[in-house]
């Protein structure tokens, strides 16, 4: 497996040098990547123009929620590999430019998970009696023996029933809460195993007591609990949100609370962060607002901290892809290396052979099969900046797509080649050319002269592998290209 280490680096392009810490973060992330070898840089609150001016340096980025990295900071990050998100939300960052810029978008998914969960706990039992109201009337003087709600009995609908929803479901069970929740991602029989009724959303909405978010901030999730949600809910209804601002519509909400449809609002997140001075919801009796500090805990910062940096060097190591949100490719490469390396092996050659190849036909049935074949075909041509991170993109730029087909063993056809390869341990080996059969091993830097009528002078900086279909495979020892070869050299 070894071996092979090198050569995922070769799929990510990850070199991770240098990296750049944009916002506050404990100090054993910076701790652990300097004593593995990469020199870090940390400068929280840096300006928008700031950090277009420093980012081309860096093959690294790890932020929190502060630093938006957009595409305009993507742009302008020429070196930049991988970002790395310590925390879960990850709305900062423009994932979609990122991708077509072959650079690794990567969070830690259970980092901070508890904290989140114990945060939002604590709302849904600070709504039952408004206790940041009660606090702040005694500290005027006031004695209001006000009347709150019970948990027990009453129904939680949780909707997203990840990490932290399915945490909160168990904890305010214990409580003597039912719960039902919704997930388009989650089956009725696995929200069963959690003792939670699975709901689809509209039937949700009416018999609920209580409702909890913990969803990421997308357009299918933006405002979506408004007027219309609200309307349907139960009088007196509590919601909670510790997930991001933005899937309530507070305007909305503000409203719900002035007619006492909504009881009590318990935010730790806002559209707005922080909000305006004049910001009318905050000012409401009835709500009660945390400055988002749902990871706020000493254990998650350092967990988090420490997560996004081992997360970093298992990356480059080539022995993890954890956290990796944009790299289902690579993940595939991970799990089988060697198969991902036959695969982009089996593109070079074809390049070799066919480089007017527009559309590629494989026999495959994994995902990873198709990409990694394009990515060697790519690579081979010269295409800067290759990996299993930009590939479906610079396959559309470049005009190549691929074709699925049935057939046995790997093979591989281009506009007027057919090719099958086998691994030999963990060696990648072209075994038939066209219909001829061979055994060609794909390693070191190798070119294909067509036909023997051009068989070179080797002179001493090549030796001859084999002599298949009409075209000679070659091994240079030197990376220069023999006469009358068909491309330039190739590395494998």
């Amino acid at each position: 497996y070894n071996e092979y280490k090198s050569y995922l680096r070769t799929m990510s392009l990850l070199k991770l040098k240098k990296v750049l810490v944009s916002d506050k973060i404990a100090g054993v992330c910076v701790d652990t990547l300097t004593s593995n070898g990469v020199e870090v840089t940390y400068k929280p609150g840096l300006s928008k123009t700031e950090l277009l001016n420093i980012i081309p340096e860096f093959n690294g980025l790890i932020v929190r929620s502060a630093t938006k990295v957009t595409s305009e900071v993507i742009k302008a990050a020429t070196n930049l590999e991988i970002i790395g998100r310590a925390g879960t939300g990850v709305d900062n960052i423009d994932i979609p430019a990122a991708s077509d810029s072959g650079v690794i978008v990567m969070n830690t998914p259970d980092g901070n998970t508890n904290s989140a969960a114990e945060h939002t706990c604590a709302l849904i039992l600070a709504s039952c009696r408004n206790l940041p109201n009660r606090h702040a009337e005694l500290m005027n003087g006031e004695w209001n023996r006000i009347n709150g709600v019970e948990l027990q009995g009453k129904t939680l609908g949780v909707i997203g029933l990840g990490r932290i929803g399915l945490i909160v479901s168990q904890r305010m069970q214990a409580f003597g809460m039912k719960v039902v929740g919704y997930d388009p991602f989650v089956s009725k029989e696995t929200a069963a195993e959690h003792d939670i009724k699975f709901m689809e959303l509209a039937d949700m909405w009416p018999c609920c007591d209580f409702i909890t978010v913990h969803v990421p901030l997308i357009p299918p999730t933006k405002h979506m609990i408004n007027k219309d949600v609200l309307d349907m809910c139960k009088d007196g209804v509590r919601i909670i949100n510790c997930a991001r601002g933005g899937i309530i519509d507070e305007d909305a909400l503000l409203e719900a609370l002035k007619s006492n449809k909504v009881a009590c609002a318990a935010l730790d997140v806002f559209e707005q962060e922080p909000p305006s001075s004049d910001c009318q919801l905050l000012k409401h009796p009835n709500l009660i607002a945390s400055p988002h500090l749902g990871a706020s805990t000493g254990e998650a910062q350092k967990r988090v901290a420490q997560q996004i940096s081992e997360q970093f060097l298992a990356l480059r190591a080539g022995t993890s892809c954890f956290g990796a949100m944009n790299a289902p490719l690579l993940r595939g490469a991970l799990q089988d290396p060697a198969q991902a390396k036959l695969y982009q092996n089996l593109g070079k050659v074809l390049y070799m052979l066919s480089p007017k190849t527009s559309t590629i036909k494989i026999s495959c049935t994994e995902n990873l099969g198709p990409f990694a074949v394009m990515s060697g075909f790519l690579t081979a041509k010269g295409v800067d900046g290759v990996n299993l991170i930009s590939i479906k993109q610079l396959a559309e730029q470049n005009n190549l797509s691929y074709e699925i087909f049935e057939g046995e063993g790997m093979v591989v056809e281009g506009e007027d080649v057919s090719l099958s390869g086998s691994l030999y341990g963990s060696l990648s080996v072209l075994t038939k050319v066209n219909k001829s059969s061979c055994l060609i091993p794909l390693e070191g830097i190798i070119q294909v002269v067509q036909g023997k009528a051009n068989s070179p002078a080797t002179d001493g900086v090549a030796e001859r592998i084999a002599f298949v279909d009409d075209y000679m495979f070659v091994n240079v020892k030197e990376n220069t290209k023999l006469q009358s070869a068909m491309v330039s050299p190739i590395s494998f």
